[in-house]
């Protein structure tokens, strides 16, 4: 099928959004479309600034695009780390795909929740406390509470959640935080804040660094943490211990419990399904010769190949976890280096390139202090996949493409 005519059947088939008054990205003079050269899958790419400027998706946990797909936001940095000066401040966007415009958000300091139902977003600021924006009303920050008393008298509060997750009712946030006490001392507590009374339950304390906070989405007494640098001292005599990676956990009020990832008995990066029913990881394939996109099943215990696709770093399922999208470091890896994104089938085992190689963003020597993993993840309940794309310039762009050409790529 020729570029050109796989274009207009994508445009056609979201014809009824444009009806609405929002305009999909294959519609949007916010994007521009770009054809793999190599697996000719059709992405759309978000035009704002200067061509080399920086534009990112958000962390892969956190939802970018509303589900009404009229709101995206991404990272927007002025120039980039190859340019004169280097990368400008960096802030949070909102693309409003219905006007057609795009909001500065201001320097947002941490991921943030969004609720893609009702087209909003809860942020957390360390020395100010808990905000909500209306993406309907965007210049207007809501205050909901201030950080809790218990925290910010024990010291500095250095995190407050990696990325921010809501209760089902969207009226607490789950904290993983880290305050460093006058001594110098951190400590990792994690529980959950009233954003309506500004309440604090604690749940647990560790003595090691926890963080990727995530709530169960459909269980708010259960969350899923990671031990961040599990590969050091403490971590490598707690393996020795018993025997397995103590990367994975899930705590709940007063106690916690290792997932272990048994097949490889290596994990990093992982995200609970939208149904709350399990998680998947990526197990770094490349360094065993494994398939490297495992998932749990949370009742049973049972783990599984979910992407044979090896040397993953991030995942995303989509709701239905028919599919998988991955992105892989397919030399070694660094801040800055080449990547690609994968689209994989469950049904058929079968995957396509949703990008194929992209050169460095920045050398081995000389790393990215952006971030710059490609985080793929489906948002519009899996009508498109969201990532970031970067180029050997030094800048990044935006991705949106349509999943439905990948699954017909994949039968």
């Amino acid at each position: 099928m020729k570029p050109l005519f796989k274009i207009l059947l994508l445009s056609a088939a979201t014809a009824l959004t444009a009806c609405q008054g929002i305009k999909p990205p294959e519609k949007s003079k916010l994007f521009e479309p770009f054809v793999d050269p190599e697996s000719g899958v059709v992405s759309y790419v978000l035009k704002y600034g200067a061509p080399d400027d920086n534009r990112q998706s958000t962390y892969f946990i956190s939802k970018s695009m509303t589900n009404d797909g009229r709101f995206l936001i991404f990272w927007y940095n002025q120039g980039n780390e190859k340019k004169e000066g280097g990368p400008g401040e960096r802030h949070l966007m909102l693309a409003d795909l219905k006007a057609d415009a795009v909001i500065d958000l201001g320097q947002i300091p941490m991921t943030p929740f969004v609720e893609i139902n009702q087209d909003y977003m809860v942020y957390g600021d360390r020395d100010k406390g808990f905000f909500k924006v209306d993406f309907k009303n965007p210049s207007e920050h809501v205050k909901l509470c201030d950080i809790p008393q218990e925290l910010s008298s024990l010291g500095r509060v250095m995190r407050l959640a990696t990325h921010l997750t809501l209760t089902m009712d969207r009226k607490q946030a789950f904290l993983d935080t880290e305050v460093r006490t006058a001594e110098g001392k951190s400590r990792y507590i994690q529980g959950l804040l009233n954003l309506e009374t500004g309440a604090w339950d604690q749940w647990m304390e560790t003595e090691w660094n926890c963080n990727h906070g995530q709530l169960n989405p459909t269980d708010d007494s259960v969350a899923m943490v990671a031990w961040e640098g599990c590969w050091d001292e403490a971590g490598q005599a707690f393996q020795a211990e018993t025997g397995w990676y103590p990367r994975m956990w899930l705590v709940r009020k007063g106690s916690k419990e290792l997932i272990p990832a048994k097949t490889i008995n290596f994990a990093s990066h992982e995200i609970w399904d939208d149904d709350g029913k399990g998680i998947s990881w990526c197990g770094h394939g490349y360094m065993v010769d494994e398939h490297c996109v495992y998932h749990r099943d949370m009742a049973t215990g049972e783990e599984e190949v979910w992407a044979a696709v090896p040397g993953a770093r991030h995942n995303s399922c989509s709701p239905d976890n028919k599919y998988v999208v991955t992105d892989q470091a397919p030399e070694n890896w660094w801040r800055g280096c080449k990547w690609r994104v994968a689209f994989y089938n469950r049904e058929t085992g079968k995957s396509v390139w949703l990008y194929s190689l992209r050169d460095a963003l920045m050398p081995q020597n000389n790393q990215s202090r952006l971030h710059p993993d490609p985080h793929p993840h489906f948002v519009m309940n899996g009508k498109y996949v969201v990532s970031t794309a970067s180029s050997a310039d030094g800048h990044m762009d935006v991705f949106v493409t349509p999943v439905q050409q990948m699954i017909d790529m994949t039968r």
